[in-house]
């Protein structure tokens, strides 16, 4: 049914959960044959100039679907849309809803309008205000892909409604052998394997990165074959046994959770993130604080374990207790792995999109 290009909008190019999103509907889209685009803001590559978010969204041909994921300023991009096109805008985190935080975190400001922004973002109250504006004058189909931030937005201005769409990744037949994926990367087959992944690495606040070696050494005193990797940040660097590993991309990552015995994820904001689903794909147990949409993704004591937030004494125990217990850690990875086979596949996920596309045809 679908005639119109659909143009998947990003601030940056392939870095992300947002970006990952959207290149997965991209590419699904042009596999259906349909028509589809992928323009965003900026590049990976250094030196390349930067895009205006208004000269980005002029430049999508007339009577697209423009499909906002993320922008550097969704105001000004959602504002100099062609008047011919339609609009879907996928919240990715609360960006677009609050005065410039991805993630609330219990603010109490939230709920007054972001009048007084304690994280000192600038004009929070005024630019939370433009920001729903651009949203509900654009006319867009609102999608969450948790009913977490469903709910925030509602909160944020009842004209807000968003449909729920769970993110999905591409989901293997099987998990990949773990012995054969510690050969290739060089780990010893006796090792109890943890992993910290986040873009950033150790500086991602939301994720408690400044706090991983502290978590680390307690882990370590209590498990001495332990090797832990953490993933994401901006260099190769080893400590002990403490392995830091620059961002790498999803076949890459996906060895590194086949390889794995636990997915340390001691976030403090999310919203439905893929590294959850990632984790599940390679039957890897997630320990996780208990934020945002992690748990609509994460059943506690069945294929991960939730704990409350801050508690991190809690946190590193129940890591400990998993990478001594391997039979309760593989069994946790597996009944996420056949959980997320049904629900968080990439292929639902498209289908669910498809459907709002054909409906504004």
């Amino acid at each position: 049914m679908m005639k119109r290009t659909v143009v998947h909008h990003t601030i940056l190019k392939r870095s992300g959960g947002a970006a990952r999103v959207a290149l997965l509907l991209h590419q699904g889209l042009l596999d259906e044959g349909k028509l589809s685009a992928h323009s965003f803001e900026a590049s990976e590559k250094s030196g390349e100039d930067l895009i205006l978010p208004e000269a980005a969204a002029q430049a999508i041909p007339g009577d697209s679907i423009v499909h906002l994921h993320t922008s550097k300023d969704p105001t000004r991009f959602l504002n100099a849309i062609p008047e011919s096109c339609k609009t879907v805008i996928t919240l990715h985190d609360t960006q677009m809803i609050t005065g410039g935080c991805a993630s609330p975190i219990d603010c109490p400001e939230f709920e007054h309008k972001c009048r007084t922004c304690p994280r000192n973002f600038p004009n929070s109250e005024r630019v939370r205000k433009e920001r729903i504006e651009a949203i509900i004058n654009s006319k867009a189909v609102l999608v969450s892909p948790s009913g977490w931030l469903g709910r925030l937005a509602r909160m944020a201005d009842p004209a807000l409604k968003p449909k729920i769409i769970p993110n999905g990744i591409p989901w293997p037949e099987a998990p990949a052998n773990k012995t054969q994926i510690r050969r290739e990367l060089g780990i010893h087959p006796a090792s109890k394997v943890m992993l910290f992944v986040a873009h950033g690495g150790v500086q991602a606040a939301y994720k408690s990165g400044p706090q991983w070696k502290n978590y680390w050494a307690a882990i370590k005193a209590a498990v001495p074959e332990a090797l832990c990797f953490a993933i994401g940040g901006n260099e190769n660097s080893r400590d002990g046994d403490f392995i830091s590993v620059p961002y790498v991309d999803s076949h890459s990552l996906s060895k590194f959770l086949a390889a794995a015995d636990v997915l340390a994820y001691p976030t403090l904001g999310d919203n439905h993130p893929l590294i959850i689903l990632e984790a599940m794909a390679q039957a890897l147990a997630p320990v996780s604080y208990a934020v945002g949409g992690v748990l609509e993704q994460i059943s506690d004591g069945e294929d991960g374990i939730l704990i409350p937030p801050y508690e991190k004494q809690t946190f590193t125990e129940k890591v400990i207790m998993l990478l001594k217990n391997s039979r309760q850690a593989r069994e946790m990875g597996n009944r996420g792995f056949q959980k997320g086979k049904k629900r968080y596949s990439h292929k639902r996920m498209l289908n669910d999109y498809i459907k709002i596309y054909d409906n504004l045809m």
